[in-house]
């Protein structure tokens, strides 16, 4: 987040958001407006949707959606380095009985370290997964189609976004006869796309201006006598041509 906010500070950076690629624009503000899944509560609406108010135990009447407020959660800077599926640490109260005290509580996922082969990467790598993302990997039938069927907003981790580049990046190569592209073809992208996928705003933005500056250093390596005689040599090649 504050590399993001370094992006505004800075002008040449700040310059160079207009000049980003068009699908790495629209990623990045799907992944900005994506709504993160009640992962640790149920909506008292969706199971009674036929209450619009409720009689609490304290005799008072409230709405329905009164009682789908979100707990307080937070993501660590360890979960980018893991697969937790948008789970993250609960803070709350707890309190034993009525009259004890009240003492505040933390509720953290349940992980585990456990080795997964890549297809695509044709490696095997130990993640620490939550167990929803566990649950979520057995549903998907591997690893890789869970990484490239999910959205970033639905990983939420560093890791899950650079595996979905290395992911792409692979598939992007493979010959088109293959039957490893055959199987994943639906998440197929082109390789100048899929360089882009997993990146910050802040590394987009200064991938963008290396890539400008290779140009233009690509362009002044070129003398500029030859670029002017192959200019005119197009135009009078073109002046040549007859008309129809």
């Amino acid at each position: 987040l504050e590399l993001e906010r370094a992006v505004f500070f800075y002008p040449h950076l700040r310059a160079a958001l207009h000049r980003l690629p068009m699908h790495f624009r629209k990623r990045y503000m799907e992944n900005k407006a994506f709504r993160r899944p009640a992962v640790h509560m149920k909506p008292f609406s969706e199971e009674h949707p036929d209450q619009p108010f409720v009689l609490h135990s304290d005799g008072r009447v409230y709405p329905s959606r009164h009682f789908d407020l979100p707990p307080q959660i937070f993501y660590p800077a360890e979960s980018q380095r893991c697969l937790w599926a948008n789970e993250g640490i609960v803070y709350g109260f707890r309190q034993r009985k009525k009259e004890s005290p009240i003492h505040p509580r933390f509720w953290r996922p349940h992980l585990y370290r456990i080795p997964f082969h890549s297809e695509l990467l044709n490696r095997w790598m130990y993640i620490i997964v939550s167990h929803r993302a566990l649950t979520l990997i057995e549903q998907a039938g591997s690893l890789d189609q869970y990484i490239l069927a999910s959205s970033d907003g639905e990983l939420n981790s560093r890791l899950g976004t650079h595996l979905k580049r290395d992911m792409l990046l692979a598939l992007a190569r493979l010959p088109p006869d293959s039957e490893l592209r055959q199987r994943y073809a639906k998440y197929a992208v082109p390789l100048e796309e899929a360089e882009w996928i997993g990146l910050s705003l802040a590394e987009a933005c200064k991938k963008q201006l290396k890539l400008e500056s290779d140009a233009k250093k690509q362009a002044a390596a070129v003398p500029k006598k030859i670029e002017l005689m192959r200019r005119l040599r197009e135009s009078q090649n073109s002046a040549e041509a007859p008309v129809a």
